[in-house]
Order: C-alpha cells, then structure tokens, then sequence
C-alpha cells in the first residue's frame, strides 16, 4: 500500500436478499482526495460508505484501512443525526464508538442535529470524512459554511450530497455507482454530467449505426430471395421446349442466390448488438396552463404576524407573489418559511388568494399522498390528462413500468417525494407552492425536477436551500430577515451569493 493510500477494497460484494447491492472489484481512497458519490435512490451509496466505514460487514471481500475514519451517517431516512468513528491505525484497536455531540436544546431542530453531527465529526480531526447528506436541514448559511469546513479540510473526502452546489464547490472526483457497479470519473459534479451526456451520445451514435447496417443487410438478404424466386422462371429469350430440356440450371442458380441470401442474413444476426441508451421522455405539454388566474397578483398579505412555539418570527409583513413568476422563498432555519407555505395553502387571513387560484402543495411530508393508492392512481387523482402523458411526468421523475404499480404506503422517502411531485404536476392547479422538494431525491431526479419547472407555466412558489434549484428555477425572491419579508424583482444570482 502507497504511502498515501488510507483505503483500499478489493472484490467487495454486498446482498439484501436477491438484490445485489454492491460488485465492486477493486476501490483506492487516497490523502486529500474529494469524492462524490453519486447514484440514484437506492443505489447503494449509504451502503458502500458503512461497508467502507466498517459499519456493514460485506459479503465478501477484503477491506485496508488506515488512520482514522470520521462518519456523518443517515439513520432510518431520518436524516444524518449521528456521527461515529473509527480508528484504523495501528494498536488502535480498530473500534468504532459514537462521537461526542456538543450539547443541545430540549427540543433540537433539524438543524440544529445536523451541525452537531458534522461538528462532533470533524472534531476528531479524522484521516478519512464519511459524509452521508450532511446539508439534510442546513439553510444556506450551514451549507455555506459547511463547503468551507470540507474545502479546509486536509483528509479525504467520500460525499454523498444531493447539493449539486455543494460536490461542484468541493469535489476533485466523482464515483458512480450503478447497478452494484463503480466506476470513476476525474473532475466535479459538472463534469461528470457532462461525461455522462457525451457517452450517452456516444452511445446512441454507436446503436443507430448497428440499426441502419442491420436494416441495410436484412434488405440485401430480401432482395436476394426476391431473386431467387425468380430463378426458375426461364429467360424471356427461352423458349419453354428449350426449358424443359436443362431445368436443372435453374435450380442451380436458386441454390447459390439462396446461399447468398442466408449468408448475408447470418451476418446481420452476427453483428454485435447495441442497446439503444435509456432516454427520459421529453416534456412536451405546458404544465399549470388550464385555468390561468387571471388577476396579476395570485398572492399577498397585509400586516401578517406569525408566532411559532411562542416565539415571533414574521412581525406585520406584507408581501405579494405576482400570477406566473416564479418566486423562491429564501430564509435562515427558522424564520418561519414552512409555516408561512402553511398559512398560504390553507388560506388563513390575512393571506388572499385571487379569484380561480388552485393551490397545489409539495410538504417535506408529503402528506398528499393516499398510500391506499398506486403511485399512478395518486398521480392520476386530481389530474384530467391522458394517462400516457401522466406516464410521461413519472418516467421524467424516474418512476418507470412496474414501479408505476406500487402502492404509496410502501414506498421509501425518495421514492415518496417522487411520487408527490408527479401528482402534483399532472392535478389541475395553476400555482405550484413547494417547500424543499429536494431534500430527499437523488441527483438524477434533481435534474428532473428542473426540467419539469421548466414546463412549468403557472405561478412557482419554492422555498428551498438548494442554490443551484434556486438559479435555474426562479426569476424573483421573497427573502426572511429579522421577522420581515422583502422582496427582490430578480433571479438569484442577481442578488448575490455566499463563497
């Protein structure tokens, strides 16, 4: 092992059942490396950082650590509440312990858990970070200061975040897990997709290629049997007494054209097949459009005040949000955004709605959703599309063929927001109002969902912590400060932004 090398894993296997988790033949962790983790819901990256960790025993394979190996990592879907080390040096012993949160209120936020785990982690001064989501629940101030921690820090990095921000910001290499299977690509998140995005064309350059030659010999070989029904047809110059007497030559000639033509067709079946690349379907609908309200202000209130557990935290705030833009509600871990979204769905004075506003509501709960129901019927609940095009707005949000067909109830928590974000998009409403709908979906469906925003042709409020969601999806901010809302006509990058 180099003298740099802190990790080394070789012909790791992992399975739950008859699923296959992870195939990994060989990984290498190196001193200040930064990695991010990327794959979709499910994929295994929890997994790959426990087994790498020494949380999750692999079925097979061998494992070689070195120094000491901090862990942020999620429990239960809850988010990442612990932090927990292990130390891999020599005469250490090797044990891994809970690390020491520094002291918190009676009733901690989400926040509040977060920064202690990373805290307590950090504080180990660890060799290796093992980063599980660590910007669950942080507002923008703690992921700013959390990319500043992680580009300081002098160890290795493995992060798992769907802050696409965040890995651009801090990663030097990005690992793909796919299918049980790892693969390494050198650069940022950016550059990974933009790999991504010329395999993909390389790929579909590759299958197109061997469907046109496969078209181009199955016609030749059709052509040729054409012909050799032909053969036994005399010449017109023959007359049929001359025919008669050699029948045989044409027989002959319809023989070696039939060779010919199952030649040529046994090259066709010969050559190697190309899978045509999985493609997401294209949004072709404008999504919100089929009632538009039509006053130019789809929100606002007057003189509101907001109290939560006895505290205050919007005092006599007035505020509009105007019919078709796109405002993204910005604020520190409570300022009250959520339950000022709260106050606006269920519209409690003084909070007006203009006349034919129909609210839909993605909660971080996702509480919309019947889990009596199929992920389709939910999607299809409130809608008055076709089912295909229904089909297409799941497919977009990666929730293909059978996945379609699952009930709500036993879905996980990426899997659930997925499924409230499909039947949001597909009901009959015209102002789309969402907190944090990132927090528990994949890179992927992250894209997705920007996609989606794009068709989006009603009023758009969000509220979320995701700066790059932030960028591509708003053209105007309402932003929470010191119990106040103020309001800027323009997108985010306008405003300005933390380093």
């Amino acid at each position: 092992m180099s003298a740099h090398c802190l990790l080394k894993a070789f012909n790791i296997r992992k399975s739950y059942g008859d699923r296959i988790i992870l195939d990994i033949n060989s990984l290498a962790l190196y001193g200040g490396s930064k990695i991010g983790l990327v794959g979709q819901n499910g994929a295994g990256k929890s997994t790959l950082l426990a087994v790498l960790a020494g949380y999750i025993e692999p079925d097979s394979g061998k494992i070689d650590r070195r120094g000491i190996i901090s862990v942020i990592r999620q429990d239960q879907g809850l988010g990442p509440l612990l932090a927990e080390g292990r130390s891999a040096r020599a005469g250490d012993g090797g044990g891994r312990r809970a690390l020491s949160l520094r002291p918190l209120s009676a009733r901690p936020s989400g926040g509040e858990l977060t920064r202690a785990a990373i805290d307590a982690a950090l504080s180990e001064r660890p060799d290796i970070l093992m980063a599980d989501e660590p910007t669950t629940n942080l507002d923008m101030d703690g992921i700013g200061r959390l990319q500043r921690e992680l580009l300081a820090f002098g160890g290795a990095i493995v992060l798992v975040s769907h802050d696409r921000a965040l890995l651009d910001a801090v990663c030097g290499e990005v690992w793909e897990i796919e299918g049980g299977r790892l693969r390494t690509f050198p650069g940022n998140y950016s550059d990974w997709l933009e790999q991504r995005g010329r395999e993909r064309g390389f790929a579909q350059f590759e299958y197109e290629e061997y469907r046109r030659e496969e078209k181009r010999l199955r016609e030749a070989a059709r052509k040729l049997e054409e012909r050799s029904k032909r053969c036994l047809k005399p010449p017109s110059r023959m007359s049929p007494s001359e025919a008669r007497i050699d029948p045989g030559k044409g027989q002959k000639g319809q023989a070696a054209v039939r060779a010919n033509a199952r030649a040529i067709s046994n090259r066709a079946s010969m050559l190697e097949k190309k899978e045509r690349p999985p493609d997401l379907p294209e949004i072709k609908m404008e999504l919100g459009v089929s009632s538009r309200v039509a006053s130019a202000v789809t929100l606002r209130a007057s003189g509101l005040s907001v109290s939560f557990d006895g505290r205050v935290v919007l005092d006599g705030v007035d505020f509009e949000v105007p019919t078709v833009k796109r405002t993204i509600l910005l604020g520190p871990n409570g300022s009250g955004k959520t339950t000022l979204l709260d106050l606006i769905v269920r519209g409690v004075s003084p909070v007006k709605a203009a006349p034919g506003t129909r609210i839909g509501y993605f909660s971080q709960n996702h509480e919309t959703l019947d889990p009596s129901r199929t992920v389709l019927e939910n999607a299809r609940l409130r809608s008055c599309l076709p089912e295909h095009e229904v089909r297409t707005i799941l497919a977009r949000l990666w929730i293909k063929g059978d996945a379609v067909h699952k009930r709500c109830g036993l879905l996980s928590g990426g899997e659930r927001a997925k499924a409230a974000l499909a039947a949001l998009f597909a009901s009959e409403i015209n102002t789309l109002v969402m907190d944090e709908p990132t927090n528990h979906i994949d890179l992927y469906t992250a894209e997705s969902l920007e996609a989606l925003l794009a068709a989006w042709k009603g009023t758009l409020l969000l509220a979320t912590h995701d700066r790059r969601l932030a960028e591509a999806a708003g053209d105007r901010l309402l932003i929470i400060k010191d119990k106040k809302i103020k309001a800027f006509e323009g997108p985010l990058a306008d405003y300005g932004s933390f380093s």
